[in-house]
This record gives C-alpha cells, sequence and structure tokens, in this order.
C-alpha cells in the first residue's frame, strides 16, 4: 500500500493499482505549461476513480459562496475555475492515453497495467468547509457539473460527485482508501 497524506486527509492506495499524475514523468514534461491535475487516482471494482481533496478550514473566516460559485453576469470564481481545470485536464490526459497520442503514450507508460486500457471512471470533488459554508456544496456541484456536461460526456462520465470529508469518510467505497489524517 502507498501512503499520502494532503489536506487533512491520508490515503491508503493498493499497489499496483493507483497513480498520481503529479509523479508521472509525462505530467511533470507538461505541467510548466499551464497543466493541471486531479490528486488521486485507484482502481477499485473495475472503475478507475480519480479524487480530488480540497480544504478551505484555513479561510473558513474570509470564504464566502461567491468565492466558489459563479454567479450569473459576475466574473467566474478563481476556485471554481481551478476545479474545472483539474476536472478537465485530467480527463484529457487519461483519454490521451488511451487514443494512444504521442503524447498519450507517454502518459500511458506510467499508469497501472489495469488503467492503460479504457475502463469506467469516476470523478470525484471531496471538499473540506466550515458548516456556515456547506450550505452551498449543492449548488457548487450543480454549477460543476453544468460546466462539465458536454466534457464528461465524452469520456461516458455521468456526473461530477461533489462530497463533503464527511461524507467521503463515511462512505465505504471511499473508507477504505481514505482516513482523517491523525
Amino acid at each position: 500500500m502507498a501512503i499520502f497524506n494532503e489536506s487533512g486527509l491520508t490515503l491508503d492506495l493498493p499497489d499496483g493499482l493507483h497513480f498520481r499524475f503529479a509523479d508521472l514523468l509525462a505530467y511533470k514534461l507538461l505541467s510548466g505549461q499551464n497543466l493541471k491535475e486531479m490528486d488521486f487516482a485507484w482502481i477499485d471494482g473495475g472503475k478507475l476513480f480519480l479524487l480530488e481533496v480540497r480544504s478551505y478550514a484555513q479561510v473558513s473566516t474570509t470564504l464566502t459562496g461567491a468565492d466558489l460559485i459563479p454567479l450569473k453576469g459576475q466574473a467566474v470564481p478563481h476556485r471554481f475555475e481551478a476545479l474545472i481545470d483539474k476536472l478537465t485536464d485530467s480527463l484529457l490526459m487519461l483519454l490521451a492515453a488511451w487514443a494512444d497520442t504521442d503524447c498519450g503514450k507517454s502518459i500511458k507508460a506510467g499508469l497501472p497495467a489495469a488503467a492503460k486500457s479504457r475502463m469506467p471512471l469516476k470523478l470525484v470533488i471531496a471538499i473540506e468547509m466550515p458548516s456556515t459554508l456547506s450550505v452551498h456544496l449543492s449548488g457548487l456541484r450543480d454549477s460543476l457539473n453544468a460546466r462539465m456536461r458536454g466534457r464528461i460526456a465524452l469520456a461516458d462520465v455521468r456526473n461530477v460527485a461533489l462530497i463533503d470529508y464527511a461524507r467521503l469518510l463515511a462512505n465505504p467505497t471511499f473508507s477504505a482508501f481514505v482516513k482523517a489524517q491523525v
């Protein structure tokens, strides 16, 4: 098992069945070209899970709903745009690997054997935020899915799951791999 600590969580991912785009040589060569990545990826139950974790606990006194969710007629919040970039770029890297483009072949070389071929994807974003802002989770989820709808459809993904840390830790799909950091 490979253990990672990030954003208040400890992930214990199965050997040979996980990867981090950030650790792939092909990603490192492209990362200076405005390419973003989701934090973790692992295979479980015949599906490839991509997980982005975000903790806003440190900015709880200054963060508002407008910092997360786009409002009509206003600039898109940078936190929202960062999530869109991470989702989109991660999908592009996987699709390139599965399509055997020149760059995709380099990405594919760093993937676990099972992930080198097309497989069902689950896109998950877990966010830790103060309870005063949790009311915005459903709005953020809906806005993300609306913005990503066409992009995720290209990869046969139905939606992006956006959940808080409590639901992530309580969900049996994730609790085998993700724990609260102690």
